[in-house]
């Protein structure tokens, strides 16, 4: 079992917020992204422009939602988690509106920019909330939970973004963020009460934001959770963004039948986080980590090894099965062990974990397009990305081992 280091600070007799609310908050990035996917075409057509200039609306979330959360984390751990929750989900509201409007293109990207600088507002405070009342097996069981529900958006996105287009225009998926905005909100007003009292609240400021992020950087093995973490999520992010060319354009599928592709591998990350649930605290948790990196590498390697062989589309998806499967291991376990050991400042250790690997891991989309978008380049930046995150926590662990690990201590903070 993972050694535990000395609590800092008790822990506040808050309670954690209702947990489907605070699951659907912290991953409202996929239905913010791939609900609108589908309507692409449409909304550069509508607009009267090209569909580069439209794709730049889903970067401009993207990078918003990246840089929002390593903004405002450390602002969280000063001022507290709700007021951001309540003005996250309020300007996610009203800018998805703004998207609804939007009159030509440039008005579309500015309102997305504020659209993924207030969802990731709203994601880095809802996770903050779960390590100000938790720790632990119970933090790792939350995690756990909060990753099996957001596993399901990327399934539910497409669909439901589908469906509004049958009946209705793109404008009308905007509208629906809009309204999911304005639900969380109505919904924080009454059930999410702040987790993180006065007293363990720093400075305010950016001098007393940039001490938090210089104090958890200055950890060894808070640095090893967060390369960690963006190497994986880059090897990750490179079968988000290939695999419809690799499976619809490399190995003719149809639209309906790579869908049933990535529905079958969702599933299988939520089975695996479920699985998480389940034997977290018996296991600990780096080794459940561990574990789930090892697996990814294994399956990243059946998807390279397959594309050389030329096995044809069946082995590929098995492989890339396997790799969701382990990813939902993976993703609790980093989340959980980031802000383990980043407890002093569970704001800046969530925006930091959560920015870095979201932002960096879209390096993942043009490497493997850069590569030809193949299965070959998919495999081949899958696999070299995830051995190398491997390597990075075998060292980690073993050196923690020995030196016991590291946690701030009092006179640190």
């Amino acid at each position: 079992m993972t050694t535990e280091r000395t609590q800092i600070g008790p822990r506040t007799p808050a309670t954690l917020p209702p947990i489907v609310p605070l699951a659907l908050i912290v991953g409202v990035s996929p239905f913010a992204t791939d609900m609108y996917i589908p309507a692409l075409p449409a909304i550069a057509r509508d607009l009267g422009t090209t569909p580069s200039a439209v794709q730049l609306s889903l970067t401009a979330f993207l990078v918003a939602f990246a840089v929002g959360q390593l903004l405002v984390g450390p602002v969280s751990d000063g001022i507290g988690r709700r007021p951001m929750l309540l003005a996250g989900t309020a300007l996610f509201a009203i800018a998805s509106l703004g998207c609804a409007l939007a009159p030509d293109v440039v008005t579309l990207v500015v309102a997305r920019v504020v659209e993924g600088l207030a969802g990731a507002a709203a994601a880095v405070a809802g996770r903050a909330m779960v390590s100000d009342v938790t720790d632990g097996p119970r933090m790792a069981k939350v995690f756990g939970t909060l990753a099996a529900i957001n596993a399901i958006g990327p399934v539910v996105a497409p669909l439901v973004g589908g469906a509004v287009l049958t009946v209705a225009t793109w404008r009308v998926m905007f509208v629906v963020l809009a309204v999911l905005g304005a639900v969380f909100f109505a919904l924080v007003l009454p059930f999410f009460r702040e987790t993180l009292p006065p007293r363990s609240r720093g400075g305010i400021g950016l001098g007393a934001n940039w001490q938090r992020i210089r104090q958890l950087a200055s950890i060894t093995r808070f640095r090893a959770y967060l390369l960690t973490s963006v190497l994986s999520t880059i090897g990750f992010f490179a079968y988000i963004a290939t695999s419809s060319f690799v499976f619809q354009t490399q190995f003719g599928f149809s639209e309906g039948l790579y869908t049933i592709v990535f529905a079958t591998n969702a599933t299988m990350m939520i089975i695996t986080t479920l699985v998480f649930r389940r034997v977290v605290g018996r296991v600990a948790e780096d080794t459940l980590l561990t574990l789930g990196l090892l697996v990814g590498t294994l399956g990243a390697a059946g998807v390279l090894t397959s594309a050389l062989l030329g096995l044809g589309p069946v082995p590929v998806w098995c492989s890339l099965a396997v790799v969701t499967g382990a990813w939902g291991f993976v993703l609790p376990a980093a989340m959980t062990r980031t802000q383990h050991v980043g407890s002093a400042h569970p704001g800046t250790a969530a925006a930091l974990q959560g920015g870095l690997s979201f932002g960096l891991g879209g390096l993942g989309t043009p490497l493997a397009g850069l590569l030809g978008g193949t299965a070959l380049a998919m495999g081949s930046v899958m696999v070299t990305l995830m051995a190398a995150a491997v390597i990075v926590q075998v060292v980690a662990t073993r050196r923690a081992r020995v030196t016991g690990g590291e946690r701030l201590s009092d006179a640190d903070r």
